[in-house]
């Protein structure tokens, strides 16, 4: 994985944590409403997926079109194992597992 595509991954996630501690740090000691709550749950999540669509699908600055197909079955594979075990890290690693085998395959 190049320096670049790592770096992208770092800010990336450091953006989805922060959006999802920065209120719970700005506003210590209040309750937010339900639907403020799941709101920045799924600005966190929406926030990975970016990641995901970023590494997955580029090499560089390009679409890698021959590996796509492979890259979209592991992208369903990891949403399904992340639903059932409702834990996006469970999911996340299970993809990155197949994406890395399906790499070493072609």
């Amino acid at each position: 994985m190049d320096t670049a595509r790592l770096a992208i991954i770092l800010i990336m996630g450091f953006m989805a944590y922060g959006v999802r501690v920065m209120p719970q740090i700005l506003f210590s000691g209040q309750r937010f409403p339900e639907a403020w709550d799941r709101l920045l749950r799924y600005l966190s999540y929406a926030l990975i997926c970016s990641i995901i669509a970023v590494t997955l699908f580029s090499s560089g600055a390009r679409l890698d079109a021959d590996a796509a197909p492979y890259r979209a079955v592991a992208l369903i594979v990891t949403v399904v194992i992340a639903r059932k075990s409702k834990s996006a890290v469970t999911g996340m690693l299970v993809g990155a597992v197949l994406v890395s085998l399906f790499s070493w395959l072609r």
